[in-house]
């Protein structure tokens, strides 16, 4: 049982929100653990395909099957996914979400930072480490898939559209998933996923790779599970702070990009203003 569809990415553009409402639709299984990873590390496409659809055993009478892996767009650390993807999985359809690329850059070091991944301030993270601003190159990111799979495979959603109305984008993935588009998600303008000042740190990521330990936790009362959660959690110090030339050096890179993939996919080119920095308050995961 292999997956027919995969949601990309980007990082910190809610693509954890968006898989469990569209795991939510009665024809749609999503993987579980939801981000296995499987196609951009190597130490686990080498597990080969037996492992990785051991992961979508029980989706057989689903219509829609699919995995969210936000790494699967971070091109510079993972160059070879796409290529992965497109080999052994040529007829799968992309779903790619993307937000405000500062916001994202922002909410993507204050994860690091949490996590205990990145020890350095704001600006100089952001000078050392390419990373995080080449996971906001949307266009260049798209690119890597666009050479292998036509347009009409590749559905594009937009983090502020999907916040402003939530059902409607979820009814372009139905449509485009091709299951019932009229279901009715119970709240999907829930806030859901919310990090706020709190992040997992490693040891919690770990376990939920681990699929005996997910359907354990689902036996578990929440009063149970969130005390124990908060003894393995980072908290905030200290929000992005942007200096004058690291604003304008990081617009200089995203700016260009961001204008070609609006253009492309039908968004105003001044549908994210770059001139300014933001502040975030609620972090998407």
């Amino acid at each position: 049982m292999r997956p027919n569809f995969l949601v990309i990415g980007a990082m910190k553009s809610a693509t954890t929100s968006l898989c469990e409402l569209l795991g939510s639709h009665t024809d749609i299984f999503i993987s579980k653990p939801k981000e296995p990873e499987y196609f951009c590390k190597d130490e686990l496409y080498q597990r080969g395909w037996k492992w990785y659809e051991s992961l979508f055993s029980a989706a057989a009478d689903k219509t829609a099957i699919g995995e969210g892996s936000a790494s699967y767009t971070k091109r510079i650390i993972f160059p070879q996914t796409a290529i992965r993807i497109a080999r052994d999985l040529p007829g799968v359809k992309l779903i790619y979400i993307v937000r405000h690329p500062l916001e994202r850059i922002e909410s993507h070091w204050i994860h690091s930072t949490l996590s205990g991944h990145i020890t350095t301030r704001f600006c100089d993270t952001l000078r050392q480490f390419p990373g995080f601003i080449n996971t906001s190159l949307y266009f260049h990111q798209i690119s890597a898939y666009r050479e292998y799979f036509p347009d009409d495979r590749i559905l594009v959603l937009f983090f502020e559209d999907f916040k402003n109305n939530p059902r409607k984008v979820l009814e372009r993935c139905f449509r485009f998933l091709g299951v019932d588009p009229t279901f009715q998600l119970r709240d999907p303008e829930k806030p859901r996923n919310v990090s706020g000042n709190l992040v997992d740190t490693k040891i919690i990521r770990t376990m939920r790779q681990i699929p005996q330990l997910y359907f354990t936790k689902q036996l578990l009362l929440p009063g149970v599970i969130r005390p124990l959660k908060r003894v393995f959690q980072r908290r905030l110090k200290e929000y992005p702070q942007w200096d004058k030339n690291t604003l304008q050096w990081v617009v200089d890179q995203v700016a260009p990009d961001a204008h070609a993939f609006l253009r492309c996919y039908g968004k105003p080119e001044d549908y994210w203003k770059l001139e300014r920095p933001t502040s975030p308050l609620k972090l998407a995961c």
